[in-house]
C-alpha cells in the first residue's frame, strides 16, 4: 500500500466523525427507550447495585434492519464503514483519547462518595488516566461502561457487514469470507442474547472506566477483531491443491 495513501486516508473525516456520532446517538436512544429485560448488577461495597437494562439483541436487529432499508433505498451506501475504515479508525481513536481525557477530568472533580462514582486517585497521572478513576462514570443516566462495550460488539458486526457488501460489489465474495461471516456473526448473536451475563464480568464489576477499557470496546473489539475480514476483502484465496 502507497504510504501517501495511507497516510491520506487515516486522517479524520467530517464524514466519519458524523457516522460515529450518529451511531452512538442511535445507541443512547434505543438503548433507554426500547423495551428490555433490567438486569441487577453486582452488589457493589457500600451495598447499592446497579441495573442495566438488556436491550441490546434488539437495538442491534432494528439498526441492521434500518441500515439494510437505508441501503436498499439508496438513502445510504452499503460500503459506507469499508470505504472509509482507517478514517472511522483514527476518528474513534481520537474519540477514545477526549473520552478518557473528559472522564479523568470529570473523576477528580468528583466528590461523591458511592462506590460507583468515588474517585479512586493514585496521584500518578499516567496510571490514572490509563486504568480510570471511577467505577460505574455516568452520562445522562447512560452507564458509559456498559454503553462502551455494547457498541464495540456493534460496530464489529457493523464493520463485517460492510466488508461483506464490498466484497459482492467488488466480485470477489469467496467461501472464506461466507464463513468468517457466519462464524462472526454467530459469535456477536451469541454475546447480545446472553447479554445480561456481561453485568457480572470483571470488567463491569471491579475495573474502573480509563483508557485501557474505552480504547479496548471502541477500538479494539470492532477494528482488530475485524481484521480477517479486511485481508480476505483484498486477498484472493484459491484451493489448496493436491500435489501428484
Amino acid at each position: 500500500m502507497d504510504l501517501g495513501f495511507l497516510l491520506h486516508a487515516i486522517i479524520p473525516s467530517v464524514d466519519s466523525a458524523a457516522i460515529l456520532i450518529t451511531f452512538l446517538t442511535y445507541l443512547a436512544i434505543a438503548g433507554s427507550i426500547l423495551p428490555g429485560k433490567v438486569v441487577p448488577g453486582a452488589v457493589l461495597q457500600d451495598g447499592t447495585r446497579l441495573h442495566y437494562r438488556c436491550n441490546g439483541l434488539f437495538a442491534l436487529t432494528l439498526l441492521v434492519a434500518l441500515l439494510g432499508f437505508g441501503a436498499y433505498m439508496n438513502f445510504i451506501s452499503a460500503t459506507v464503514i469499508s470505504d472509509r475504515g482507517f478514517e472511522l479508525l483514527s476518528t474513534t481513536f481520537i474519540f477514545s483519547v477526549l473520552v478518557t481525557s473528559a472522564l479523568y477530568v470529570a473523576g477528580c472533580r468528583s466528590r461523591n462518595k458511592s462506590s460507583s462514582l468515588k474517585p479512586h486517585v493514585t496521584g500518578n497521572l499516567i496510571h490514572d488516566w490509563w486504568f480510570g478513576i471511577q467505577l460505574n462514570p455516568q452520562f445522562m443516566a447512560i452507564d458509559l461502561k456498559f454503553f462502551f462495550v455494547r457498541a464495540g460488539m456493534m460496530g464489529w458486526l457493523l464493520i463485517n457487514l460492510s466488508v461483506l457488501a464490498k466484497s459482492i460489489q467488488d466480485g470477489t465474495l469467496c467461501r472464506s469470507m461466507i464463513l468468517y461471516q457466519l462464524f462472526c456473526a454467530a459469535y456477536i448473536l451469541d454475546y447480545f442474547i446472553y447479554e445480561e451475563y456481561m453485568t457480572s464480568t470483571w470488567d463491569i464489576i471491579a475495573e474502573r472506566l480509563g483508557f485501557m477499557l474505552v480504547f479496548g470496546d471502541l477500538v479494539w473489539i470492532p477494528f482488530t477483531f475485524s481484521i480477517q475480514g479486511w485481508w480476505l476483502l483484498h486477498n484472493q484465496i484459491y484451493g489448496i491443491q493436491r500435489s501428484k
